[in-house]
């Protein structure tokens, strides 16, 4: 009983978050940045293991941070779209300009460790 209940409140935030049919959705843009991140850290020549290690360890709370800022900070359908489908990281981050002033400052200052 109590497995179904979490199950119909999951299933009831969940539909609340969707967007329309087509529409990249800001867990799609967490999914590509952690997948951009991960290949970014394994490519890298510089990164001692301990340090590989700690970065990898990183990119599931920053994953968790863009993504509740393009939720609550209301990112366009165009902006989503853009990050979900970044080719790479310089792609990913090119992506910025689909964001108003603003939402870049907030994204900044949750990078930063100072936001929401």
């Amino acid at each position: 009983m109590r497995t179904t209940l979490v199950l119909a409140a999951l299933c009831l935030v969940t539909a609340c978050k969707r967007h329309p049919a087509g529409e990249r959705t800001c867990g799609e843009v967490g999914h590509r940045f952690y997948e951009l991140g991960h290949a970014e850290v394994e490519k890298s020549t510089e990164l001692t293991p301990a340090e590989r290690t700690g970065v990898r360890g990183l990119l599931a709370p920053m994953r968790d941070s863009m993504v509740r800022a393009c939720t609550e900070d209301h990112w366009t359908a165009a902006a989503r779209a853009c990050f979900a489908a970044a080719a790479d990281q310089q792609a990913f981050y090119a992506c910025d300009a689909q964001l108003s002033p603003e939402q870049r400052a907030i994204l900044a200052q949750r990078a930063a460790g100072k936001g929401k």
